[in-house]
């Protein structure tokens, strides 16, 4: 497991104990400046850190035996403020959300190294990115947008991973967190902070499009992170107000 540490540059290491779940903390590798988001690729073998404060994404290879992260090399750069980075399940494309450029950057990856190539321009997005995140196919992306109180949604092209719009962005509750798409592709989740709900859509199979399924149900205080467990039947809510989960 890997956690990115803002204030001191780094992202901490820890071994998973397989039948607890506990952490022990196996060291740390250093990143650019303020890294805001970690993620690991489906296979396990890299992990790509967003560094907001240098506008860069930085890449590191994973020993499987201990967990150590190794630099793949030099970062490359993202939009202004890149807030947080995700895989694709194909563990052929990354993309980054840019808090203040107010786009998308999105990377092909190197299947032997791991190293991130830019594809393009990054691609328009609401105010304010604070997360995105991939259905389960790899078929479409969807970002949080936290200025504009919507969720945009792209179609990813599976050959380049580019991103193309799927029409307007839908409205979400008062500044959108995070966006989480359940197993199934059918379903995605937004954390709305400002409000204190979870909105809930549904994805269009065909074209990645979101409708909502009514209001917001209530969260915490705070609400910052949405997930769905491997089933598909439960949903759960970080508060960062009320300190619990919901």
């Amino acid at each position: 497991a890997y956690v990115a540490n803002g204030s001191d540059n780094t992202v901490s290491i820890y071994t998973v104990n397989a039948a607890t779940g506990q952490l022990r903390h196996n060291g740390y590798v250093a990143t650019e400046a303020s890294p805001h988001s970690v993620s690991v690729d489906p296979s396990g073998k890299f992990a790509y850190v967003a560094n907001w404060g240098s506008n860069t994404v930085s890449a590191y290879t994973i020993n499987t035996s201990t967990g150590a992260l190794t630099s793949v090399g030099a970062a490359v750069p993202a939009g202004t403020w890149p807030y947080a980075v995700t895989v694709d399940p194909t563990g052929k494309f990354a993309y980054v959300a840019n808090e203040a450029s107010f786009n998308v950057s999105a990377y092909t990856i190197n299947a032997s190294t791991g190293a991130l190539t830019s594809i393009g321009a990054p691609v328009a997005a609401g105010n304010d990115r604070r997360a995105a995140s991939v259905d389960s196919v790899g078929r479409v992306a969807y970002v949080a947008n936290a200025s504009s109180n919507t969720v945009s949604a792209y179609t990813i092209n599976t050959s380049t991973g580019a991103l193309t719009s799927v029409g307007a962005a839908v409205a979400t509750g008062s500044i959108p967190q995070s966006v989480t798409v359940d197993p199934s592709g059918r379903f995605a989740y937004v954390a709305n902070l400002a409000s204190n709900s979870i909105s809930a859509y549904t994805i269009n199979t065909s074209t990645g499009a979101l409708t909502s399924v009514g209001a917001g149900v209530a969260a915490g205080t705070n609400p910052v992170s949405v997930a769905v467990d491997p089933s598909g039947r439960f949903v759960y809510a970080a508060n960062s107000g009320s300190f619990n989960v919901s």
